[in-house]
């Protein structure tokens, strides 16, 4: 099969965008049921909690972007091996991170961003030893 020149841009792209997605989703997902449960308080575990988590926007929106994540995940999977996927998805704690920071005012360490630069790093490791 003769393959276009520009197909393996495409492809690379493509799987780009998802990584993208997917990192956008998992995160906004983890920062949404933060919000979520701040707005629900010290609540008991009740019927009166249940009804309050149903209607609570925050966690309607995080579990939205749960489902979106699970769709974009089977897409990378479909793409990727898992002995690297996985790891790869530790991208999601960067995105967390630096969400909780710019959105949430958190306090970030400098242990915290050195942890960030070793994952990053251990991803790169992991890249680079990936064939093509």
């Amino acid at each position: 099969m003769i393959r276009n020149k520009t197909d393996w841009l495409h492809e690379r792209l493509g799987t780009v965008v998802l990584w993208a997605l997917l990192i956008g989703f998992e995160s906004a997902g983890q920062i949404a049921t933060k919000v979520g449960g701040d707005q629900l308080g010290q609540m008991d575990f009740n019927l009166q909690w249940l009804l309050a988590v149903a209607v609570n926007p925050g966690v309607w929106f995080a579990i939205a972007c749960y489902i979106g994540a699970f769709f974009v995940w089977m897409l990378i999977l479909r793409r990727s091996s898992l002995s690297l996927a996985f790891p790869l998805s530790s991208l999601v704690f960067v995105g967390v991170l630096l969400g909780s920071w710019l959105g949430l005012g958190e306090q970030i360490s400098v242990l915290h961003w050195v942890g960030v630069a070793v994952i990053m790093g251990g991803i790169a490791l992991l890249a680079e030893g990936e064939e093509t």
